[in-house]
């Protein structure tokens, strides 16, 4: 049973009464009501780069505006007040819909919870939630890790999840960056070597993480640079091009200065930048964005792969030994030995109104995992031998 009381003009309140105890939901709607629900959770609390207070206040400043969308976030409890989960989510009009997704604006690769302190409370954490949500009629939460910072995502074993179509990459450094090398192979070890000495004939190697406002404009404009004639060799538009998206990252960097969650780095030699890194840190994780490389006679040194390998050399005596990089298949990352880790994608319809929505997505999946009929897809696009 769940009964409804508004304590506030932003939020609305559920206490969702089971059999296995008491759960209060809140829903705080709106860009401050929601931001000071996540700042008030407390550190105690776990979640991905993706859901972390910093990176949100980014992502609401400057691409929540040109997207006609509601922020919300779900806030669950136990009997004794005890954050199990908040939930961030934003409301959209999707097709005469209310559709909640994660808030990603195509520049978050993963959804999910933050996780509190009660997480492991038993209960049915997500037939609770869905009950609060019942004003919307669709719930989508794309790319969610299994585990969260060592914690369990509860939500993965939720009706209605199924495997993404997107995997993460990550890898963990047991030991010294040296160590990682010899254990990829003796060939791949004396690539990198090569591709160093090749760096070095250009003129003196440096490496450096933009620590200044200044600095940190100069190589962000770089970076654009480069990515964009990379781009503009393949045709086509490219989302983060656009202003907007520009000045998330611009203001994700100089947020992240004061309390060191953002970095771009700089791989050059003799003054000229051959490439340009830029991520963030959650917890002792460090999670890839954007990387770009100078075109010509640079590709001959793989400087994206050097970047990298330069900024684990960074990282690793700081104390950070995990290294994301992202969903995309890019080449330059199997060479790392990387393991691809799942991800789920849940998708619930909560009102009546959605099941047909929820039906066609059923039927879709289905036919994507006949493989005679991807077989047949992909000759028609021309990606197969006929």
């Amino acid at each position: 049973m769940v009964s409804m009381s508004a304590p506030s003009g932003a939020d609305r309140q559920a206490v969702d009464r089971t059999g296995s105890g008491m759960l209060t939901v809140c829903l705080h709607e709106g860009r401050d009501a929601v931001l000071s629900a996540i700042n008030g959770a407390g550190a105690d609390v776990a979640s991905t780069a993706f859901q972390r207070l910093s990176w949100l206040k980014a992502l609401f400043a400057d691409l929540l505006p040109g997207a006609g969308a509601q922020p919300i976030v779900v806030d669950v409890r136990n009997a004794d007040g005890g954050l199990i989960l908040m939930l961030p989510l934003i409301a959209t009009h999707e097709q005469g819909l209310s559709v909640l997704r994660v808030p990603s604006f195509g520049v978050s690769d993963y959804g999910g919870p933050i996780l509190g302190p009660a997480a492991g409370v038993s209960g049915d954490i997500w037939s609770a939630i869905k009950r609060a949500l019942r004003p919307h009629d669709l719930i989508v939460l794309e790319n969610m890790p299994r585990d969260i910072q060592g914690r369990a995502n509860p939500l993965v074993a939720a009706p209605g999840t199924f495997p993404s179509e997107h995997h993460r990459n990550a890898l963990t450094l047991p030991g010294t960056v040296d160590e990682f090398l010899r254990a990829l192979g003796k060939k791949y070890r004396k690539e990198v070597e090569r591709c160093g000495r090749l760096l070095a004939e250009r003129g003196e190697p440096a490496f450096s993480r933009a620590a200044t406002p200044d600095a940190i404009a100069a190589a962000y404009a770089v970076l654009e640079q480069q990515q964009a004639e990379r781009r503009h060799e393949a045709g086509g538009d490219y989302l983060l091009e656009r202003p907007a998206y520009s000045r998330f990252y611009k203001t994700l960097l100089a947020n992240g200065l004061a309390d060191g969650s953002a970095h771009i780095f700089t791989l050059s030699a003799g003054g000229e930048i051959g490439a340009c890194l830029l991520g963030i840190t959650n917890g002792g994780t460090f999670k890839l964005l954007r990387i770009s490389t100078a075109g010509g006679d640079w590709k001959r040194i793989s400087p994206g792969r050097l970047v990298v390998v330069e900024a684990m050399r960074y990282f690793v005596p700081r104390g950070i030994r995990r290294f994301d990089m992202g969903i995309g298949d890019y080449p330059f990352k199997q060479g790392f030995g990387i393991e691809p880790e799942a991800l789920v994608t849940l998708e619930a319809a909560l009102t009546a109104k959605a099941w047909p929505r929820l039906a066609m997505s059923r039927t879709r999946r289905r036919l994507r995992n006949i493989e005679p009929l991807r077989r047949a897809v992909r000759r028609l696009k021309g990606h197969a031998p006929g």
